[in-house]
């Protein structure tokens, strides 16, 4: 009877793993789908925005105004857009053609996201702490790329 016991408590343990790996995916997935849409509605600032959704490891004001600039920038090229057509494609399932010049370093490729219109990148994102470390890809020398971090 132990034996059972401890049997059904190791599938349980297991089944419990699985579904929060599962739900942080989905979670991910939520927290872009909701900064996408808090940044197509043009009555919530881009402060409000940066604050809740973006991770700064090193604030100051020079960094703060650059970071809502490039916020803007994404905002201006999302009123463009149905934001209901916008594809969240997670690095693993990208053609390695799409990604191979870009360096993750340390990042973890699990949390990394690009968002793509009509066959055309958006924009491609980096979670940390169930915020955004990254919405940045700047060039890296040798035909390479990688995020900034905040």
């Amino acid at each position: 009877m132990r034996i059972l016991l401890s049997f059904l408590f190791f599938f349980q343990t297991l089944s419990i793993f699985a579904q929060d790996s599962i739900q942080e995916k989905k979670t991910d997935l939520e927290i872009i789908q909701n900064f996408i849409q808090d940044l197509s509605n043009d009555k919530i600032r881009t402060d409000v925005i940066l604050s809740k959704y973006i991770i700064v490891e090193n604030p100051n004001d020079e960094l703060y105004d650059y970071l809502e600039v490039s916020l803007d920038e994404i905002r201006i090229n999302l009123m463009s857009k149905k934001i209901e057509e916008i594809q969240y494609i997670p690095y693993m399932q990208m053609p390695r053609k799409d990604v191979r010049d870009i360096d993750l370093e340390e990042l973890n490729s699990d949390r990394v996201f690009f968002l793509h219109y009509k066959n055309r990148q958006v924009a491609a994102l980096y979670l940390e702490q169930d915020k955004i470390a990254s919405f940045t890809l700047v060039s890296k020398g040798n035909n390479k790329a990688h995020f900034v971090l905040y």
